[in-house]
């Protein structure tokens, strides 16, 4: 069986030149959206506005620092390992005036923080947000080990700082706490979905919690995902959170690419197949759509209508299609590069664009898709009044970084830069 890494060594000329321009401008919106004093990184990178976004997403901070290491991988940015370690003083609270907020009895991160001060935004103390900042630190302080040793000593402080006792809703069903308020979990979700890295990080801080053994245990072993809830799409087993629903394909892919027992399981591998073809199946039962349109992901809709959505098989307004989700897909669908590059080609050359008939189209398509593909609405696409989208949001914008990383890399890329959870006696 031919290896990803092979495919991409092998690609066309053309097809490879679009990967790689798609490959460095992933990490260059990261790069763009980074605060040079405290490190933090936006929630979102702006079309039209100036930018940086002043209001912080955690979970995009533990994002930027896993696109550091993939630019140092690259070569492309020589003081990657110096920026990573600004950012995490800066989530630390060790850069004078940036104190980020943190929930005082048990040190979840707010989700959305003052890009300079760190000042909580009105968000809540979020434990999915906070997993993904100390997932991004662990990952940057394994990929920078020989070099900066001081940086995994920074994530495991980070990790060591919380209690993860609280995210423990109800062991044996898998529910985990979304929000930490006044020392307590509270927002039970139900599983399956992203939390699983939730889970995954609590037996990293706290192994021996019981409860947090049993949370995982029983639920998001590698021998227990065949037994998580799971709904039917077109004869392909889909892992979902309640029955008749489907989730947003991000939700499949985050667990992949971020917990290594995932990313190394033949049972998941299986599951995050399937979820793919039914993203793609469901994308062509739509009249006059491509095969190479499709990506059921979340994102903003700002001026198409309204807001941020997370879109899913069978609930998605205006159907709008990630092309993010396809880079995550990559993996498992390598065929898919090709989609992409068919989105770019004949839709959205996005650095060699030009409209001699209309500057303002062209200033437009460039400033909306100035680092790569995004979100795209079909049906809006090759009409008068094209959509443009007005920002991409990081988190989201993750599923492309991933998986051009892992399609050109392999997942060794991800799975050797975690440390998986330690065997253990289960807990009945």
């Amino acid at each position: 069986m031919t290896s990803t890494t092979d495919m991409y060594k092998n690609l066309p000329p053309k097809v490879k030149t679009f990967f790689d321009r798609q490959y460095k401008d992933s990490y260059l919106l990261f790069e763009a959206s980074r605060n040079e004093r405290t490190g933090l990184y936006a929630d979102a990178y702006f079309s039209f506005d100036q930018n940086p976004d002043y209001r912080c997403s955690i979970a995009a901070t533990g994002v930027g620092l896993i696109s550091l290491c993939v630019a140092d991988k690259e070569g492309w940015d020589e003081k990657a390992a110096e920026k990573a370690i600004l950012t995490l003083r800066g989530v630390s609270g060790e850069i004078e005036g940036c104190e980020v907020a943190r929930e005082e009895k048990t040190g979840f991160f707010a989700h959305f923080v003052d890009m300079e001060t760190g000042e909580n935004l009105n968000s809540e103390y979020s434990t999915i947000d906070s997993t993904l900042l100390i997932t991004g630190a662990l990952f940057a302080g394994h990929h920078f080990l020989d070099r900066h040793p001081e940086i995994l000593e920074m994530a495991h402080k980070l990790l060591k700082s919380i209690d993860w006792s609280i995210v423990v809703a109800d062991k044996e069903t898998g529910v985990i706490n979304m929000i930490a308020k006044d020392g307590e979990g509270i927002a039970p979700l139900p599983a399956y979905n992203e939390y699983v890295m939730v889970s995954y990080l609590a037996m990293l801080g706290q192994p021996e919690n019981e409860d947090i053994q049993a949370l995982w245990n029983n639920n998001f072993a590698e021998d227990k995902i065949s037994q998580l809830p799971q709904e039917e799409f077109r004869g392909l087993s889909v892992l979902n959170d309640r029955p008749g629903t489907f989730l947003s394909s991000f939700v499949q892919q985050f667990p992949f690419f971020l917990v290594p027992e995932y990313a190394e399981s033949p049972t998941y591998l299986e599951y995050y197949k399937n979820a793919c073809l039914a993203d793609r199946f469901k994308w062509k039962e739509l009249d006059d759509v491509p095969s190479y349109i499709w990506g059921y992901g979340a994102g903003p809709n700002d001026g198409l209508f309204g807001g941020y959505h997370a879109d899913k098989i069978n609930n998605a307004p205006h159907d709008i299609a990630s092309s993010y989700i396809i880079g995550g897909y990559l993996p498992v669908y390598p065929a898919g590069i090709y989609d992409l590059y068919a989105q770019y080609s004949l839709h959205i050359p996005y650095d060699v664009y030009t409209n001699d008939e209309d500057k303002e189209d062209e200033a437009k398509l460039r400033a909306a898709y100035k680092y790569g593909l995004h979100r795209i609405s079909w049906w809006h696409l090759e009409q008068p009044d094209r959509w443009y989208p007005t920002k991409v949001t990081l988190i989201d914008w993750s599923s492309m970084l991933y998986g051009l990383a892992g399609f050109k890399h392999g997942m060794s890329f991800f799975s050797e830069r975690l440390p998986k959870v330690n065997s253990m006696s289960k807990v009945k």
